[in-house]
């Protein structure tokens, strides 16, 4: 794998850590891009109150951002998941000098925050799971639903019906306002390598059973909506066909009338994946929630990549009955999978907690 330095804060004491990093990099046989080269991770240095963005030339390009603070202060959280948004980054760290030694920070997308002893063996322990890890993000559409069939649909309704629960339970922060932190032109740059319109969290989907299509077919909420105030298929609910592997696409089905900015979920390749790995399950729901005395996957795989859907797979082959279980996202949340929605939500009314666990 080859990296590259994008270098925009004033910290000398940050550069002289990045330099350390580096060499740990160097150490593990990776190596620097040369120009013109498009890198397979960005170390992009920031200050942690007026971050800068690197833009990306393609979807691949993982970005993490590193800032220095000299000493820590009470929002801190806070600060760095802003800092997280507005560098357009996968992973953001910051090291906080701290009675003589060092502490690290470290904060996803998901929200999770980990306090850990800074050295440049262990940060990059951190980051490996970001950076070797592979988005499966794009859609390939096929307008071929029709619409006069799609108000009647069970699975449909279901969705509406339990996505409004969500918010009931406490776990559904509406959709992150992207514009409080980024201008147009850096919104418009996010949708064309990502297609994501905002930030939200939690999601759902249910086997198609009733809509008269061909193949293993599931329902499913689209990507950075308001889960609480669902309007249709096409707008933001959508019918996962299939997953093509060799252009690494989600092939939906959409009626002709739908948003030509709708995506589905970018958890959609761990739901294809567990739908076809378990014929038994018939629903399954994505919340940054816990369950107490669950089973953790053992790394921090960013959501939409292949890795983490593999990993949930294999977790849930663990359990005693995939079909109806529940596995931990490590500093993430819970993917619960059922026979259908309305058990799910039964066992999450009475066991859920809206605090998510930090796992070193």
């Amino acid at each position: 794998m080859n990296f590259k330095i994008n270098n925009t804060s004033t910290s000398v004491e940050l550069s002289v850590h990045a330099d350390r990093l580096v060499d740990e990099f160097l150490k593990r046989g990776y190596y620097q891009a040369v120009p013109d080269q498009h890198p397979d991770f960005v170390l992009n240095l920031i200050d942690l109150d007026k971050p800068v963005a690197y833009r990306r030339k393609v979807q691949e390009e993982m970005v993490v951002s590193v800032a220095f603070l000299d000493k820590d202060r009470p929002d801190l959280k806070s600060a760095c998941y802003i800092a997280l948004v507005k560098s357009i980054s996968n992973m953001l760290f910051c090291l906080v000098a701290h009675e003589g030694s060092m502490k690290g920070y470290s904060i996803t997308p998901e929200v999770g925050f980990v306090e850990f002893p800074f050295t440049s063996e262990k940060m990059y322990q951190y980051m490996y799971p970001v950076i070797s890890s592979h988005f499966v993000l794009r859609n390939r559409f096929d307008t071929c639903l029709a619409s006069e069939k799609l108000q009647s649909v069970p699975e449909v309704n279901d969705i509406v019906q339990f996505a409004k629960e969500l918010l009931s339970l406490g776990v559904l922060p509406a959709p992150f306002p992207l514009t409080s932190f980024l201008d147009q032109d850096m919104i418009e740059h996010l949708f064309r390598l990502y297609n994501i319109r905002g930030l939200s969290y939690g999601n759902l989907s249910i086997r198609n059973k009733n809509y008269d299509i061909d193949g293993s077919t599931f329902w499913m909420t689209a990507r950075g909506v308001d889960k609480s105030k669902l309007t249709g298929v096409g707008k933001d609910i959508l019918l996962v066909k299939g997953y093509d592997e060799a252009s690494g696409e989600m092939v939906v089905s959409v009626p002709e009338d739908y948003d030509p900015k709708v995506r589905v979920s970018v958890d959609a390749i761990e739901h294809y994946m567990i739908y076809h790995s378990f014929p038994q399950v018939g629903a399954i729901v994505h919340v940054h929630a816990w369950i107490d005395g669950i089973s953790c996957t053992d790394q921090t795989y960013p959501c939409g990549t292949r890795e983490l859907a593999e990993n949930v797979v294999a977790l849930l082959k663990s359990t005693p009955d995939p079909g109806r279980a529940e596995a931990g996202l490590k500093n993430h949340g819970i993917t619960v999978t059922g026979p259908d929605i309305r058990d799910i939500f039964s066992r999450l009314r009475t066991r859920l907690k809206t605090t998510v666990p930090m796992f070193n």
